[in-house]
């Protein structure tokens, strides 16, 4: 993928976001973008890209996983372990990508996956 190919899904993504939730095609595109690293190894400005769309993703779906879990059974290990996986994400996303190309990498791919519980703590409740 170029820069101005990366640039425009940047673009698309921001436009999704502002509507009323991610489209979960475009997150997913997004995670396997941050996945694939490993095989290509991307540049320090390319990961702070991805480390920025997957922090507005998460920003996005985090609330609706939180009402998920809050209608959970609030004295359960269920609740509690959904509780504290949120509570990771949300200080996951916080961390920031560090200083060196291999601590962004290790972000953003801890991200991703993050983003990929969110979906599929999504696709749960439907």
């Amino acid at each position: 993928m170029t820069t101005q190919q990366r640039a425009s899904a940047g673009e698309e993504a921001a436009t999704v976001l502002n509507g009323s939730g991610p489209d979960l095609n475009t997150v997913r595109y997004t995670i396997s973008r941050a996945r694939g690293q490993s095989s290509v190894p991307l540049h320090y400005d390319e990961l702070t890209a991805l480390e920025s769309e997957l922090r507005d993703y998460i920003a996005q779906l985090l609330p609706a996983a939180k009402n998920a879990v809050d209608k959970l059974w609030h004295g359960g290990t269920a609740w509690h372990q959904q509780v504290s996986r949120l509570d990771g994400i949300e200080r996951q996303a916080g961390q920031g990508l560090g200083t060196g190309v291999l601590s962004a990498h290790v972000q953003v791919q801890q991200l991703a996956k993050d983003c990929q519980w969110l979906i599929d703590c999504q696709g749960q409740q439907r």
